[in-house]
């Protein structure tokens, strides 16, 4: 089993995307922390519309099939009680600039020069991560996971390591030993037989993404243990990367 700590001041998990309103997760995803560890790891994910294997069934980039399956948790740094742990989620509020097409909209002769047409959106961000990443089950790809924090895919893999926008990048992200892990609240499946429900700060998070047919996007509800630990409980972990 490997461990990881990651701190990041800024960072996005998006559960949809429309034109004014940009919400995200109010915790990092599983789908987000397996991303984040296959870019640490130098091995890309995308699969590209001129790539030969790109089936055509969507004007997107797809998920790769072979991808290295592994099981994950996660679970935020105990700060003193769980509220004070858990990242906030706050927002930012921007312009978008819409040129409407034909007749539609003002003429553009009569903007002198400016957008014909501005509207405000709002976009969501989370605050103050503090997260645990722990992962096992598949030895191979740990390894990669520590050579690449040595740097040894800086030439390969893509860009520098970030959370949902390349302008929020990580703080820190460090291997923790066993004796050095802090407690941690852990995020733990929340099913029918959990008790008590509802769960305090029950959540829905992205396992996997399936950019062609969003019905086939996989997720969970998730809870914070209320009680903080070092060791990871059986139902935080979840598997990903298989398909």
């Amino acid at each position: 089993m490997l461990c990881l700590y990651l701190q990041a001041p800024y960072a996005a998990c998006r559960t949809f995307t429309a034109g004014w309103y940009r919400p995200t997760a109010t915790f990092l995803t599983p789908s987000a922390a397996y991303g984040l560890l296959l870019n640490v790891a130098g091995i890309e994910s995308r699969l590209y519309e001129h790539d030969p294997d790109h089936d055509g069934s969507a004007p997107a980039t797809l998920m790769r099939s072979n991808l290295p399956a592994l099981r994950i948790a996660l679970g935020v740094r105990d700060s003193g009680s769980l509220a004070a742990s858990l990242p906030t989620v706050q927002s930012i509020y921007q312009q978008l600039h819409n040129y409407p097409v034909g007749a539609s909209g003002m003429p553009a002769e009569l903007t002198k020069g400016t957008k014909n047409n501005i509207t405000p959106v709002r976009r969501e961000l989370l605050c103050n991560l503090r997260c645990y990443i722990c992962l096992d089950g598949n030895d191979v790809f740990e390894d990669r996971i520590l050579r690449g924090l040595n740097g040894e895919f800086n030439e390969s893999r893509y860009g520098i390591p970030f959370l949902g926008d390349n302008q929020f990048l990580l703080d820190r992200l460090e291997i923790v030993e066993a004796e050095r892990r802090h407690s941690v609240y852990w995020f733990e499946t929340v099913t029918e037989s959990s008790e008590p429900p509802p769960r305090p700060h029950t959540t829905r998070l992205t396992v996997s993404i399936n950019r062609a047919d969003m019905s086939r996007t996989v997720s969970h509800l998730y809870a914070p243990n209320p009680i903080s630990e070092v060791d990871v409980p059986s139902n935080a972990w979840i598997e990903v990367g298989r398909t």
